[in-house]
């Protein structure tokens, strides 16, 4: 008896060790964007199987730990159902902690990855389990994001008014509590609101590239020079799009965005199309394809299709 009981202690202490061990890894190479995801690609199965195993082994603070630590580079790869699946072993894990905030995280993170997907439903039921502990912690700041990622929903689902009752609910809160980069991700997606109706002024007034263009928030100001480039191209300034898309690229391939990096491609050979330079729109929609088959993404069928035409229409006029 004594000896499996010092079998069982040890081999704890094996899962505990290569729990420090992958999450410090994952958080080293993670910071360091594209190159480090690459390297985690490498060791993304193992950290896998070692959180079910450390879930298995009712070692909770590892779990929560080394599945902190993949989520962003999970995500950024457009690995979802995976990230899936480890935010909600991390889930298992806060409720048999008892820790609520951690809870609430993984809530919020199950909603952010079911409106990745398109599925905006789910993501409400998600969401609204966690604004409910938001609130019963007193949590403003897990509050804010929260309602920014509610409001981000009804956009989505062209519901302007509800998400606009959301977004400007987040803005207090981050302007309260001092938060300028939640301000400038709301201010953002309020731009983006506004360009949708077709109110471009307003948009690039919300479009504050002077909170959101810092070195601490590169994936933000990625979307801010996204957002842009989409209100030049509608106006047709399409130097000025270009000049916008191109730069959001570069600053999404720098992060390790993927699915970011799809959409700035996907702009960029849009754009192209407007000019009628359908060599180079049809090299950049096919980039884009690319990605998107890469990571599974929700819009791979409709985009091949009019990568296929454009394709179609390349050849036609090479006739």
């Amino acid at each position: 008896m004594s000896n499996h009981t010092a079998s069982s202690a040890e081999l704890t202490e094996v899962y505990q060790r290569l729990a420090a061990h992958y999450t410090a890894l994952a958080e080293k190479e993670s910071a360091r964007g594209a190159a480090g995801y690459a390297r985690l690609n490498k060791e993304r199965v193992q950290c896998l199987r070692l959180l079910e195993v450390c879930l298995a082994s009712r070692l909770w603070q590892e779990v929560n730990d080394l599945a902190e630590a993949i989520n962003t580079y999970l995500d950024q790869q457009g690995y979802w159902a995976e990230n899936m699946a480890v935010v909600e072993m991390n889930l298992n894990a806060a409720r048999q902690q008892g820790a609520r905030r951690n809870e609430s995280m993984c809530l919020n993170n199950l909603g952010y990855i079911c409106g990745r997907r398109g599925e905006h439903e789910k993501a409400l039921m998600w969401y609204e389990q966690s604004l409910e502990i938001d609130r019963e912690l007193e949590d403003r700041q897990g509050e804010g994001l929260t309602l920014n990622n509610i409001a981000e929903i009804y956009q989505q689902q062209g519901n302007h008014k509800l998400a606009l009752k959301y977004y400007e609910q987040d803005l207090t809160i981050c302007r309260k509590g001092g938060d300028r980069k939640g301000e400038g991700i709301v201010l953002n997606n309020i731009g983006r609101l506004y360009y949708e109706q077709g109110d471009y002024e307003t948009a690039l007034t919300y479009y504050n590239l002077d909170i959101t263009l810092q070195e601490s928030d590169k994936a933000g100001a990625g979307t801010s020079l996204n957002n842009i480039g989409e209100i030049f191209r509608t106006l047709n300034n399409y130097t000025k799009a270009l000049e916008y898309h191109k730069r959001a690229l570069a600053t999404r391939k720098e992060v390790g965005d993927k699915i970011g990096e799809a959409e700035s491609c996907w702009n960029i050979g849009l754009t192209y199309y407007d000019i009628d330079d359908i060599a180079k729109a049809e090299e950049y929609i096919s980039k884009a394809v690319h990605i998107e088959e890469a990571v599974d993404h929700p819009d791979l069928k409709d985009d091949r299709k009019a990568l296929e035409e454009v394709r179609a229409e390349r050849q036609e006029s090479s006739l």
